[in-house]
């Protein structure tokens, strides 16, 4: 379950956004609370999709990056090279760029 509270307004989001353009949409890493409308459906496919997770497949669809992080779900699965799903776990990152 979730709270309105807890979605990002439209100007944070279009803030989000902003940022990614300023790297060309290409990152090491991203980290966020829910996942990607997609991803959601592979986890559990009677989990309703919201503003927040469309907003997060837009970005999954335009940004390279080489690992997602997020943890709203309180499990642990890798649920394909690129997205992981973590709670109660850490994991190091490494931080030399792929995108040198």
């Amino acid at each position: 379950s979730w709270w309105d509270l807890e979605l990002p307004t439209e100007e944070e989001m279009q803030n989000g956004i902003k940022n990614l353009e300023k790297v060309n949409y290409k990152v090491d890493y991203i980290i966020s609370h829910c996942c990607p409308t997609s991803i959601q459906t592979l986890l559990n496919p009677s989990y309703k999709k919201d503003i927040l997770t469309d907003y997060l497949q837009e970005v999954s669809e335009k940004c390279e990056f080489k690992k997602w992080y997020f943890g709203h779900y309180h499990d642990y699965r890798q649920v394909n090279s690129q997205f992981t799903l973590l709670y109660e776990n850490i994991v190091p990152l490494e931080f030399n760029s792929i995108f040198k």
